[in-house]
């Protein structure tokens, strides 16, 4: 229920149109605003099944420079609008929660089906790949195309936008825009491009609105209020809905009847006044809710055409900002006024064009495989930042100060709670009004990250709901990880280390009063995060962090020109990623373009955590370097043979990993070029999906790279860099199923109670029952602690055949001479081993007996490598005079034969195996 009703009520009274064809008829061209929130799978390049796998960006690019060329060709112009307002959460607590909730829900379902199927998800289950707002405006910052990002209302920015700039109609896919009812109203849900040049979609038409829901033109916006929405939600309107006759909780109620009830009841009010309203809806003036349905109903008349004129400022300039507990530093001052703070100061065409040319040298072996072209607008992007620009930076200052001038915005609830709280541990000073002034300006021209302008005006940050388990059994929460990197963002855009400088100078000197130095300058930030502990009902409180070497002042990084300046920006980054190496900054071993990558790998691999594998970081190493990475068109037909939910996991931490490096890039000044740090430079989920199936079965590094002996040796340089000066420790492999695997161990988890499997005396596997589906019943196989095979991987070249090798491997059992020996302390004969299971104690003449009884198949077990048949004995017990006298009915198999001539291994020998065995990247493939 609510305003989005409105939207699905009308979605059957659309009409089918083509946005070229209709451009036809406008001769200087047909300017739209398009509201990319309501299509971001439309502009993903629509749907694809592999979108779970963590991101197909070079498939998206190919897509938007096909949609850019196709709007070119017919004269369409259009201006991508982005939701960078921040929310407030205690003000919209039941709209974010319940948007992070429905994420939260398609996530399980998308692991859970990936798990149990292998195969990727439906489109129901949908969900914007992690990165998704980043790549596409830099895509569209690469093709040229205008891009405005809200900073306070969203929906209100864009219509307001739309006005303002008079275009021709609006795209987008909310309830709201219906009530606002811009010039034209299209469908972005249905946009669809089409091979036959064509740009489809539904035309909603919303000046006929009053007359198809039968409510008069003036109490529309009563109309939209009550209906529930961000102001006045759905429960403080329940008994209204109870007197209507709408069971609001068991949610039964088609939008329609919803609809014609409401605009029945408006339409039987005796008059249009409010006060009226609030009477017959409450029965009370005086009740709380009646002053948020006044607000509700102002709100929605600002975005009408008769309300846009007072709703925006007269004057365009921005308020002042509130000086209060803000002191005046004469330092900060001084410093920042030789600089130029219109712009930062790694926007100079230099700047610029260096990047380009890392770009060009990033895409020149790309180009050649890939199925569009990479360098097509290059040639413009030399034009610098300026033709990013909506029209003039007057317009931008406009739609950031527009917002904050509105007397009904109902934001004001919660936040005096929250401020009042963060005032009273945090002592450090508001932001520069420069570097204010800059964010804001960037941030609504998409040239900055939104959480940025998010941190230095509400000191709060929302944090999206990811591609992740919530049980967290492998992988840490993602945002909890990578919370040490904003920490370090927190301290540099505050000041902090230049404000205890000043204290501590000051308290030296002695003219400082000591109230105010009692406790060293902190900034805290609050952090809203979507758990399953915590489902957006508090936030929480993180403190910035200093680094451990004197940072210059946010001003110095941002605006600075000199050359000390430029190495301080990239050292302050480096720092914040903890990748501050000597070969993290030399490019043959790490180029400019993979920069993020390697310091997002660097960081996990700093991290106290084991996450990655060996070969799991030479998947995502190997990902990066390949020729197929921006040859979209082949990874579109390419097929995966499984896919895993700790691979789309992993994924899905390295692109958040990235968002936060993006993030600290603004931060120190952006000393990594905008358009090196494109993520189709270096990531793609299918690909990488792929490299981490195959790393688990190749034998060495070059198979993985396709035998391609250059991409063997970048892979090893950047590897290097990455793990220079660490003392590493991979993740450990999965231990194998060892044991028998059938009915007499209890099978899978889930049928029987589990089982425990001792080799003598020694508990080397224990599982117990699950959720986990049962498989067919397979032949008895057992893995023996009495020989240790060396492991199959891509880090070895050796081979092992298993128990059922013919000896001619050099892993294989039979070949003593070749495989690995075993080390004795005593030369005590051997002894036969024994197996207890489930405490019964099973010797190892009795394995034909057991595999007989234990697997359903018995004609489908092997012969040994003589070529012999294995005697199955008549009887269930077997003879005492057969035992251990070498007669052809002997029961015993060439493994257990062979364990009885190693002998046993003790505790310390098994305990050497598996220090061997732990950082080779992969465990030994079993049989």
């Amino acid at each position: 229920m609510g305003i989005q009703d409105l939207q699905a009520f009308l979605e059957n009274e659309g009409v089918g149109v083509d946005l070229f064809r209709i451009a036809r008829t406008h001769p200087g061209g047909f300017r739209l605003v398009l509201d990319a929130e309501g299509c971001l799978d439309r502009l993903y390049g629509g749907y694809f099944s592999d979108w779970a796998c963590g991101g197909q960006w070079a498939r998206c690019v190919q897509f938007l420079t096909t949609l850019a060329q196709a709007l070119a060709d017919h004269q369409v112009s259009l201006c991508v609008c982005f939701n960078g307002a921040h929310p407030t959460p205690p003000a919209l607590p039941q709209h974010w929660i319940q948007t992070q909730a429905t994420h939260r829900q398609r996530v399980n379902s998308v692991l859970r089906h990936i798990v149990t199927k292998g195969t990727p998800p439906p489109k129901v289950w949908w969900v914007p790949p992690t990165g998704l707002h980043s790549c596409l405006r830099t895509a569209l910052r690469y093709l040229n195309i205008p891009i405005m990002v809200s900073s306070d209302d969203h929906c209100q920015e864009v219509v307001g936008l739309c006005r303002e700039k008079a275009y021709a109609g609006l795209v987008g896919c909310s309830g709201e825009y219906l009530v606002f009812q811009p010039p034209r109203y299209f469908s972005s849900s249905q946009l669809k491009l089409t091979y036959r040049s064509s740009l489809e979609t539904k035309e909603y038409m919303v000046h006929e609105l009053p007359k198809v829901l039968d409510v008069p033109q003036d109490r529309l916006c009563l109309f939209a209020a009550l209906l529930g929405g961000v102001i006045l939600s759905e429960n403080g309107l329940t008994d209204f809905y109870k007197r209507l006759g709408i069971n609001q909780k068991k949610q039964q109620v088609p939008p329609e009847n919803l609809i014609k009830t409401i605009g029945q009841f408006v339409h039987d009010l005796p008059s249009s006044d409010i006060d009226a309203a609030c009477i017959e809806v409450f029965g009370d003036l005086n009740d709380l809710r009646a002053a948020k349905l006044k607000q509700a109903v102002q709100y929605y008349f600002n975005g009408t055409k008769d309300g846009f004129l007072k709703y925006r400022t007269a004057s365009g300039r921005r308020p002042k900002p509130n000086k209060k507990n803000q002191k005046p530093d004469q330092n900060l001052q001084s410093t920042s006024s030789d600089m130029d703070t219109s712009k930062l100061a790694t926007e100079s065409s230099e700047h610029e064009q260096k990047g380009l040319e890392d770009y060009k040298l990033a895409t020149i072996n790309a180009s050649i495989n890939a199925d569009f072209s990479l360098e097509e607008h290059c040639h413009e992007l030399s034009h610098g930042v300026a033709a990013m620009s909506l029209e003039t930076a007057d317009t931008h200052t406009k739609q950031v100060a527009k917002p904050t001038e509105k007397v009904d915005r109902p934001s004001k609830e919660g936040v005096p709670t929250i401020s009042a709280h963060l005032q009273s541990e945090d002592n450090c000073p508001c932001a520069p009004a420069e570097v204010l002034r800059t964010c804001a300006e960037r941030h609504t021209r998409g040239l900055m990250h939104p959480q940025m302008l998010s941190i230095l005006t509400h000191r709060q940050i929302t944090l999206p709901v990811l591609m992740e388990d919530d049980n967290h059994r492998e992988i840490p929460s993602i945002h909890h990880f990578y919370r040490p990197i904003r920490q370090n963002v927190y301290a540099i855009v505050y000041n902090m280390h230049h404000h205890r400088f000043m204290a501590h100078k000051a308290k030296e000197e002695g003219t400082a009063s000591t109230s105010l130095n009692e406790r060293p300058c902190t900034v805290q930030v609050a952090e809203w995060i979507y758990s399953r502990v915590n489902p957006g009902k508090s936030h929480e409180i993180v403190p910035g962090v200093v680094l451990d070497w004197p940072v210059p002042t946010v001003q110095r990084l941002w605006f600075g020109t000199a050359q000390d300046d430029k190495c301080r920006r990239m050292r302050a980054f480096l720092s914040c990623m903890k990748s501050d190496t000597p070969l993290m900054l030399n490019t043959s071993y790490v180029p400019q373009h993979l920069l993020i990558l390697a310091t997002v790998l660097r960081f996990i691999m700093t991290s106290q955590i084991q996450i990655l594998r060996r070969q799991e970081l030479d998947a995502f190493l190997a990902t990066a370097f390949s020729t197929d990475l921006m040859n979209a068109l082949h990874l579109q037909e390419m097929t995966v043979n499984g896919i895993s939910s700790r691979g789309v996991q992993l994924g899905a931490l390295v692109m958040a990993g990235a968002e936060v490096a993006l993030l600290a890039n603004d931060a120190c000044g952006a000393p990594v070029p905008w358009l090196v740090a494109a993520p189709w430079l270096y990531f793609d989920g299918k690909l990488l999906q792929r490299n981490l199936h195959r790393a688990n079965h190749c034998k060495h590094l070059a198979q993985l790279c396709d035998n391609h002996l250059d991409t063997v040796v970048k892979v090893e340089r950047m590897r290097k860099a990455i793990l220079e000066g660490l003392e590493v420790e991979f993740a450990m492999p999965p231990l194998p199923l060892v044991g028998v695997v059938g009915e007499p161990l209890g099978g899978w988890r889930g049928r029987g109670r589990g089982a425990r499997l001792e080799i003598a005396g020694v508990v080397v596997g224990q599982w117990g029952s699950g959720s986990y589906p049962p498989r067919a019943a397979r032949y008895p196989q057992v893995s023996y602690v009495g020989y240790t095979p060396p492991p199959r991987n891509a880090y070895s070249g050796r081979g092992w055949r298993g128990v059922r090798g013919r000896g001619r491997g050099r892993g294989a059992i039979g070949t003593r001479g070749r495989g690995r020996r075993v080390r004795r302390d005593t030369d005590e004969p051997a002894r036969p081993a024994t197996i207890a299971v489930n405490g019964k104690t099973v010797r190892s003449d009795d394995m034909n007996l057991l595999a007989d009884e234990g697997s359903p198949q018995e004609d489908n077990i092997d012969n040994d490598g003589e070529g012999a048949q294995q005697q199955k004995p008549k009887t269930g017990k077997i003879p005492k005079k057969n035992l251990g006298k070498g007669k052809k009915k002997s029961a015993k198999t060439d493994v257990a034969q062979s364990l009885e001539a190693n002998g046993p291994l003790d505790k310390k020998d098994q305990s050497i195996s598996e220090k061997e065995h732990i950082g080779q990247g992969d465990a030994p493939v079993s049989n």
